[in-house]
């Protein structure tokens, strides 16, 4: 089971640190818009984004909402309050709190999320949710990572997220929704100490996902003896594997 409770504390204690040492998850979120832009084909009044952070979504779509504007959410509500203070949203359009366990007020006409829809207890049913508060035919457009992210840490945190396969999440949406669009990506950060690497964890809050090892002098040597194996360039690479998906509400 995923615990709510160590992801709410460690991305809480990111809030500040977290847009400059997310330079992938800001490429993610730049190109999820960009597929929006090109299968968008109506006007959505209302707009609810799910899992906003600190805004690296929300300031490319906050226009397109209509007259009924943009909501978001977040599990961290320092990082709701932010986004929504920086992007002149109103205190009624923040929604803090677990997607899945929450009631969500409303129907809206495009639901959006980048990089959160990993975090997910139980997707297949959370989709069922997010579609009923969807208007048919209306357009749910995220990211989340394949089974290839973070492969370097397994080794270390065999208790890490469980991230599901192209075919997994296919099925997962298929009762509810179509799929209009799905890219993958690779996409590789490199830094020049392994202890670099656990602290670009550390300052995004995704380290709640590999959080299964309490690291020691003795198991950050084996650790980096273990990536001397696969060194490029003297660095020790760390690997994104960010799936897109464009779906309509059937």
């Amino acid at each position: 089971m995923i615990d709510k409770t160590e992801i709410k504390y460690r991305f809480k204690r990111s809030v500040e640190s977290y847009e400059e040492n997310a330079p992938v998850q800001r490429r993610i979120a730049d190109h999820l818009f960009e597929l929006l832009q090109g299968i968008l084909d109506y006007q959505p009044d209302k707009i609810l984004e799910i899992g906003c952070g600190t805004g690296l979504l929300t300031r490319r779509i906050k226009g397109m909402a209509g007259n009924g504007g943009l909501f978001v959410n977040d599990l961290v509500e320092e990082m709701c309050e932010k986004t929504a203070i920086c992007y002149d949203l109103p205190v009624s359009h923040c929604f803090v709190g677990d997607i899945e366990e929450m009631p969500v007020p409303g129907e809206f006409e495009l639901l959006v999320s980048a990089s959160t829809f990993q975090w997910f207890s139980n997707p297949r049913k959370t989709f069922r949710k997010l579609a009923s508060h969807l208007r048919k035919g209306g357009l749910m457009a995220f990211s989340t990572f394949g089974p290839r992210n973070m492969t370097e840490l397994r080794p270390f945190t065999p208790h890490g997220l469980n991230y599901l396969s192209r075919e997994e999440l296919f099925s997962c949406l298929s009762s509810d929704f179509e799929v209009l669009c799905f890219e993958e990506q690779v996409d590789k950060l490199y830094f020049p100490e392994a202890i670099e690497v656990l602290r670009h964890l550390k300052k995004t809050g995704v380290n709640a996902g590999h959080s299964g090892r309490n690291w020691t002098k003795g198991t950050l040597q084996q650790f980096t003896r273990c990536y001397e194996k696969d060194l490029l360039k003297n660095s020790f690479p760390l690997t994104y594997h960010p799936f897109y998906l464009i779906c309509r509400k059937r």
